[in-house]
């Protein structure tokens, strides 16, 4: 939640409850006397936004977050004076024994709101929200991408075959020369999955050069810079990163962003026993994506990173560990942007050489048993 301003001018507020089909919203007056309610589907925005033309001025509007409250958002912080977004989950806890629907949230909103009691969440600004949009695009893509890939892997082993770089040309000159081997209908499955490479491999190209030239804003300059001085953060994470988190500086400690970024354990408590769970998920589920994917990258860069993710590995699993290293990345970044330093390079590991020098090991072993049995 961030400090909020005085309520002090206002003549009305207006709690809104947000859903997929139905808006509700609900006016007070500074005492908290009701003005006007309105429900109505999403579709009619002309009718919402004369129904908010005929309030009293000033007006500060309070919409409760839901994923789908980027709309809303984009078309009515115009027509007010003072536009919020009011935290979903502090107000659920605020919430006590009253009966739920939409009438009485989007009440209890326009009341809080008057009361200077409303816990208010962040609303980017136009920028950062076209760059996020940007970044959740890129992340659609990716996934695209890598499920078409899989999905060429899975061909060739059910065909016994080796199979290509999974790019679009190393797959075209693979088909060109070895298609042969495919039955037809797998081969038709195969140039299927590589149009779609081609076609998906263009599109994040042409996405590429737009993140690039808005990465060029002086908004991110000096957090990206930052950022990307961590090895496995390039330029498109590193305004993934930034445009999802925002201003650091708004989160109290690391704590309060991980929390937010949704990285943290579901803890379940009962008769003394507490119980940790999976990760709340509550956050950006692109952020979480791009600390996750820099963060294995980053264990291949510095060893002492990666000591530890294969500690986790054998503690809790493959996939744990990569979560917990974007989480462990992300107090990390946290750090370096409060402190204003760059990252620390660890010496860079050499993984072959530590591979050879592991195989000899088990060779030198499996060489002394076998004289120790003659």
């Amino acid at each position: 939640m961030r400090p909020r301003p005085s309520t002090a001018g206002y003549k009305s507020f207006v709690g809104v409850d947000l859903h997929k089909c139905t808006v509700t919203l609900f006016a007070v007056d500074p005492f908290g006397e009701k003005i006007d309610m309105l429900k109505i589907s999403t579709k009619s925005v002309e009718k919402i936004e004369a129904w908010l033309k005929k309030l009293p001025r000033p007006c500060w509007l309070a919409v409760e977050t839901c994923p789908f409250v980027e709309w809303f958002i984009d078309r009515y912080r115009g027509q007010v004076e003072q536009f919020d977004i009011a935290d979903a989950t502090e107000l659920s806890n605020r919430r006590g024994k009253r009966r739920k629907n939409d009438p009485n949230d989007a009440q209890d909103i326009a009341k809080r709101l008057a009361r200077g009691e409303c816990p208010l969440g962040y609303i980017a600004d136009p920028q950062v929200a076209q760059l996020r949009k940007l970044g959740r695009h890129w992340r659609a893509l990716s996934r695209t991408l890598s499920r078409s890939k899989h999905a060429m892997k899975s061909l060739l082993h059910a065909a016994n075959l080796n199979g290509p770089k999974f790019d679009a040309a190393g797959a075209h000159r693979w088909i060109l020369g070895f298609g042969d081997l495919l039955q037809p209908v797998q081969h038709q499955a195969f140039c299927n999955y590589l149009d779609m490479i081609s076609l998906v491999e263009r599109q994040r190209e042409q996405l590429r050069r737009q993140i690039a030239f808005a990465s060029r804003s002086p908004q991110f300059r000096a957090t990206e810079q930052r950022l990307q001085s961590v090895p496995g953060i390039g330029e498109i994470w590193s305004l993934i990163i930034a445009a999802e988190i925002g201003p650091f500086d708004r989160f109290p400690n690391s704590d309060a962003l991980e929390f937010w970024a949704g990285m943290t354990a579901d803890l379940k408590e009962s008769a003394g026993r507490t119980q940790s769970g999976n990760i709340t998920k509550a956050g950006s589920t692109t952020l979480r994506w791009a600390l996750c994917q820099a963060a294995i990258t980053l264990c291949k860069s510095d060893p002492a990173q990666e000591k530890i993710r294969q500690r986790l590995i054998r503690r809790i699993g493959k996939p744990k560990a990569n979560v917990a290293m974007g989480r462990r990345l992300l107090r990390i970044l946290y750090a370096m942007i409060r402190d204003q330093k760059p990252y620390e390079r660890k010496e860079k590991s050499d993984r072959t050489a530590a591979a050879n020098a592991a195989k000899a090991k088990r060779k030198s072993q499996k060489t002394t048993q076998t004289e120790k049995a003659a």
